[in-house]
């Protein structure tokens, strides 16, 4: 069978070959980056040792969850550097 398809096959002429266009940058990366927002407000001072473990406990995770979104706006910084080529 494959050889009565051989029969019909002609050789072609590769074309020119084109480069893929780049694609485009996400216009969300490009747009200003704002800036982190302030420490606002403030807490009781903990009375028992339990509330300070869970004073110690939440005051740390906000630091992480700061410390996390510097992070992600780094690397905005550094895609945005595409925008801006």
């Amino acid at each position: 069978m494959s050889s009565l398809l051989l029969g019909c096959a002609t050789h072609s002429k590769p074309g020119p070959v084109r480069e893929p266009a780049p694609k485009a940058v996400d216009p969300r990366v490009c747009a200003r980056i704002e800036p982190e927002p302030p420490v606002q407000g403030g807490i009781v001072q903990p009375a028992t040792a339990a509330e300070r473990a869970e004073t110690e406990a939440f005051l740390n995770g906000e630091a992480e969850a700061r410390a996390w979104g510097r992070r992600g706006w780094e690397r905005v910084g550094l895609a945005k550097g595409a925008c801006e080529r």
